[in-house]
């Protein structure tokens, strides 16, 4: 447990809202987040993409805030603000001086109780989105692979297709749809609200007047996200003319976020990828000069996760020298315990991120989000930490023993090239 752990406060408003209150009156800076329960994931066949398009149409104005003026408040402010979503939620947030908290509260308040669901605003935001598909993907190295990859290797829809959606449901798709889904899971039953900095007594009352009076109209599906044990291993090959150089996804199918599995492999991302004198840095980099970029770790899925191996390969070397590399690293972490010096400074690195997240209210009040919607417990704030530095060099051989096998991984290999 952390030693100065964090305080917050939690209340339920009597429409199902999960408030989060977080005092720190040391700047005078509040930050607030609303944050939905629902991601690409509670999407339908045929459907998809509406988290996402949401995340867009939440600024297109309500009742009494007209088209994009809710951005512009926040700026007059001198605030920050943003969206973004996830397979798992989907979160709004603003950064701003305390004394305009009010204001931040009513902005959130208005889009939650009368957001314009119109067949302009639909329309255009819908358009918006498939341009930023052409541009985030269609149109970037390695854009479309990375999509691929995950409709490669989930057999599980809600996690295989991706958070953008695809064009062609996002195209046929209707007012009507945009409409129930919206009513579905945009209301205070289904999001939690934190607000973390420089508050003063009467911050849960001033929730209670803003957001007290909206309805609960959401009924929340929650998606099956079971998936299937894979029995063998999966390979693809692209070709990518944006691409410069060739790339290799590696992915294994490990348990949910907050297993054993989870902290384990999370602390052993660390000991194979993070500095120089990380196992792949060494033996990929400075040892032989084969790769140019590495990502390795979980994929921080609420459900069940990947753990992925991403790496870009210089253009005179066979990727399979690289990859017969890794999968005897692999083999060996299913082999032998990581050495005690190597778990004690990951362990180092993770306290410090851990903690270096605590000295911004901001990143407070995300974690505290994300604890409330993911792990179902905002407390988690406070041990989360302890899970990590508890892994032993055991719980590290028995996790990679147990997903590191040839049948649990999916290979995808990305070539330049036209195909």
């Amino acid at each position: 447990m952390l030693k100065v752990p964090i305080e917050f406060a939690e209340h339920k408003l009597g429409n199902g809202l999960q408030v989060l209150l977080h005092q720190d009156n040391r700047t005078p800076l509040v930050h607030l987040s609303v944050h939905y329960r629902v991601g690409s994931s509670y999407e339908k066949p045929g459907l998809s993409g509406f988290a996402h398009l949401f995340e867009h149409m939440m600024f297109e104005g309500s009742e009494h805030v007209a088209k994009n003026e809710h951005g512009s408040y926040i700026d007059n402010a001198g605030g920050r603000w943003n969206a973004s979503t996830s397979k798992d939620r989907t979160n709004y947030y603003e950064t701003v001086p305390s004394h305009y908290l009010e204001l931040a509260l009513w902005l959130e308040a208005e889009r939650m109780r009368s957001l314009k669901v119109t067949q302009e605003n639909f329309e255009n935001q819908r358009q918006t989105v498939i341009e930023e598909k052409k541009q985030s993907y269609d149109n970037r190295p390695y854009g479309l692979a990375s999509l691929r990859f995950e409709e490669l290797a989930y057999e599980n829809w809600a996690y295989a297709h991706p958070v953008i959606g695809a064009v062609e449901d996002l195209q046929k798709a209707t007012l009507e749809d945009a409409a129930r889904f919206h009513q579905t899971y945009y209301g205070p039953g289904n999001a939690t609200l934190v607000l973390s900095g420089d508050l003063d007594a009467d911050a849960q009352k001033k929730v209670g007047d803003y957001f007290g009076s909206i309805s609960n109209r959401t009924s929340s599906q929650v998606p099956a996200l079971q998936e299937p044990e894979q029995s063998v291993e999966k390979k693809e090959m692209l070709k990518d003319p944006l691409a410069m150089l060739p790339a290799v996804y590696l992915g294994y199918h490990m348990p949910a976020l907050g297993s054993p599995e989870y902290y384990a492999l999370s602390v052993l991302a660390l000991v194979v990828s993070n500095g120089e004198s990380s196992r792949f840095y060494r033996k990929l980099i400075y040892n032989n000069n084969w790769i140019t970029n590495l990502s390795v770790g979980p994929n921080q899925y609420k459900g069940p996760e990947l753990f992925y191996i991403w790496f870009q390969v210089q253009s005179e070397v066979n990727f399979k020298r690289v990859l017969q590399a890794v999968g005897q690293e692999l083999e060996r972490l299913r082999e032998e315990k990581i050495l005690a010096e190597e778990l004690e400074k990951a362990k180092n690195q993770i306290m410090f991120r851990f903690v270096s997240r605590l000295t911004r209210v901001s990143r407070i009040g995300e974690l505290l989000a994300d604890y409330a919607l993911l792990f179902e417990d905002p407390q988690m704030i406070n041990h989360d930490l302890d899970r990590y530095l508890a892994v032993s060099e055991n719980d590290i051989l028995e996790a990679a023993q147990k997903v590191f096998r040839p049948k649990n991984r999916t290979l995808m290999v990305v070539q330049p090239g036209n195909g």
